[in-house]
């Protein structure tokens, strides 16, 4: 409890800190990698069923002496009070309210794997309601709040757990993933049900507000090689299962079923690939999903949400920015007033929105917005970054080779040694299905410090500005693409005062893989980086996790290699003389560490300075603090020593 207490005590002194005027605030200090690292996000804001409380899942930022842990806070609207909800050493998450209650359900590691703990409206200590051996991957409450059904991995019998008991644990691939299974847990009477399965994984699962059956995603097992997921119907009276019309691609998600029971909508993708892109509705009866949003919006949706019957809510990436917008059942989107970008929300029947919001310049807090009034800022876990002078970029726009638009942010460096001739590092992002969007980018905001531009493109292939653009380098990645990046360089090496022989290029995922084509096809770059990229994309594709991207983008390697060959940069690794630095998580199954390593192989063949750093444990994305403070400081050394500023 005391240090419960000393969390509530510390939080008000950082409010109070947020009541000085602005004025007095100067921000002159310089950001450290250790505090670029050290910032909080929020997340999942969830309005109680009266209206009366708001929760949402703060995550702590990891630190030399410790890891990250998320725990779940309170807003109480009626006083504009705010405190930390849940608490233990380990994290809390995914909070659910009891219908028609102010009781909250949650998901906590604090003994062990996770499982599904219950805290009244009072707070207190909160009772663990699961003991599921492999832990809860999911859980739901019923309409009645009577009971919860949760998803766990199926248990090893006991002949399978003896033999890995006596060594004998090898792993056969097609066997080797156990399956979902579903429990029904009475609240009342604590007993747990196993329901009836198949095999198969249960991806997403929601509960019809009308009807008594539930909405599943499932994949069957073993896993395929390009692997279809399900949309099936549990029915809770006599635990049968129905299947309906599913998509006929990989690349949907995010199910959500209408107030009345009667439709349901999902994030699905144009035609077959390669991500989720439109709005789809569809009867929870017969017939297939119908594309709402192809005709009319034509930007990716994200984060769907029934405002009514009739209305849906969502999430509508716009370029850099990511706007709340009403939908109608035609495809029609209007906006809500909020002009700031929006990561994640609720909504309620008192018609507030809940959201947090970021930019580049300003770390992401908690926002709120009633009827009639302008949204006010309601959280201030990150006020630590008020006197940092983080750099708000320039939206630029400049013609690539054939005169297609590319949108770029542009950051010029606060205080710049010479302006007149500015170094550059430019940043590609992953996917390529992705994009940069307005929010903090510790890369950029550390190189700006350290006195050199950057430019941050969203090239051929992002998301946010409509279909067309992103297939445009659909086989063709190194081609067009990279042509786009090149073609922002000149751009602001004539408009932007960027010295055109101090360059450096940086990426990660297929950011990585832009770096290694990059200096297999130009020596303009004098460093790069290239975090868990892609050098050989035949043994890529036949060593990842999930084919199923490679292959809507470049095809099969087995009957067509000379197309994975052609946009390799191992094709090219011969003409390379930039000195790259090359960083790698030892369990990446998205980019395994082969390709990395490959990399490193020809580069030091060919006699260019490299550098190979492999992190223990780390996966596609890196979690541990110190490893992410180690990396960021070699990347930042690394282009001081090849693209150094002029002092």
């Amino acid at each position: 409890m005391l240090q419960k207490h000393l969390k509530i005590i510390f939080l008000l002194i950082c409010l109070l800190q947020q009541s000085i005027s602005k004025a007095q605030i100067t921000k002159t200090d310089t950001l450290s990698i250790q505090q670029s690292l050290s910032y909080y996000r929020v997340s999942n804001p969830l309005f109680s069923p009266n209206n009366k409380k708001l929760v949402f899942v703060v995550n702590e930022p990891a630190s030399i002496e410790k890891g990250s842990t998320s725990h779940i806070w309170l807003y109480t609207l009626s006083d504009k009070t705010i405190r930390q909800y849940s608490n233990s050493v380990k994290s809390e998450f995914s909070p659910k309210w009891k219908p028609k209650s102010e009781e909250l359900a949650f998901l906590s590691t604090r003994n062990g794997s996770p499982q599904v703990f219950l805290l009244d409206n009072q707070g207190g200590e909160a009772i663990q309601l699961t003991h599921a051996k492999n832990g809860v991957k999911n859980f739901i409450w019923n309409p009645s709040g009577q009971s919860i059904l949760y998803i766990s991995e199926d248990t090893l019998t006991a002949g399978e757990q003896k033999r890995i008991d006596d060594k004998y644990d090898e792993e056969v691939l097609s066997q080797s993933t156990k399956p979902d299974v579903l429990y029904a847990l009475d609240i009342s009477s604590k007993q747990v049900r196993r329901l009836p399965g198949k095999n198969w994984k249960i991806e997403d699962m929601k509960w019809d507000p009308v009807n008594e059956s539930v909405l599943l995603v499932t994949s069957s097992l073993p896993v395929q090689e390009i692997q279809l997921s399900t949309l099936t119907v549990f029915h809770w009276k006599d635990s049968s299962y129905t299947e309906l019309n599913s998509p006929n691609n990989p690349f949907w998600n995010g199910i959500e079923i209408s107030p009345d029971g009667k439709k349901f909508v999902y994030e699905g993708t144009r035609v077959d690939g390669p991500t989720a892109h439109d709005i789809y509705l569809q009867n929870m009866g017969e017939g297939k999903g119908l594309n709402l949003t192809e005709k009319t919006i034509d930007l990716p949706a994200r984060s769907i949400r029934f405002y009514n019957t009739d209305t849906l809510a969502a999430i509508i990436q716009d370029g850099f920015h990511l706007v709340l917008k009403k939908i109608s059942m035609k495809g029609v989107a209007t906006g809500f007033g909020i002009t700031q970008n929006v990561f994640s929300y609720d909504l309620n029947s008192d018609k507030q929105i809940a959201f947090v919001s970021a930019s580049a310049n300003q770390m992401q807090e908690l926002w709120l917005q009633v009827p009639g009034k302008t949204a006010v800022q309601i959280s201030h876990f990150n006020h630590h970054f008020d006197s940092v002078g983080l750099v708000k970029p320039e939206t630029i726009h400049y013609k690539s080779f054939d005169g297609t638009d590319i949108e770029a942010n542009f950051f010029k460096p606060t205080h710049p040694v010479n302006a007149s001739s500015l170094p550059m590092v430019v940043i590609i992002h992953g996917g390529p299905t992705g994009a940069f969007v307005d929010t903090y980018n510790a890369w950029a905001q550390l190189f700006l410090q350290k006195g050199y531009a950057v430019l941050m493109p969203n090239i051929r292939g992002s998301t946010g500005y409509g279909w067309d653009f992103l297939e445009s380098n659909r086989y063709d990645w190194g081609g067009a693409d990279f042509k786009d990046i090149m073609a922002g360089i000149d751009y602001v090496v004539k408009q932007r005062n960027v010295d055109n022989n101090k360059l450096a290029i940086a990426g990660w995922s297929y950011g990585g893989f832009m770096s290694e084509w990059a200096i297999t096809q130009t020596q303009r770059f004098k460093a790069a980086i290239s975090g868990a990229g892609l050098f050989n994309l035949i043994s890529e594709f036949g060593t990842e996790d999930n084919a199923a991207y490679d292959y809507w983008h470049l095809g099969n390697p087995y009957e067509h290699p000379e197309v994975f060959a052609l946009h390799s940069a191992l094709r090219f690794i011969k003409h390379a003389k930039t000195p790259t630095l090359i960083i790698q998580g030892t369990d990446d199954e998205v980019d395994p560490k082969g390709q990395s390593q490959e990399l490193y192989q020809a580069l030091r063949f060919y006699k260019v300075p490299t550098e190979l750093v492999l992190y223990p444990r780390e996966h596609h994305g890196f979690s541990e603090f110190k490893h992410n403070l180690d990396y960021y400081t070699r990347m930042l050394d690394w282009v001081a020593k090849y693209c150094p500023v002029d002092k």
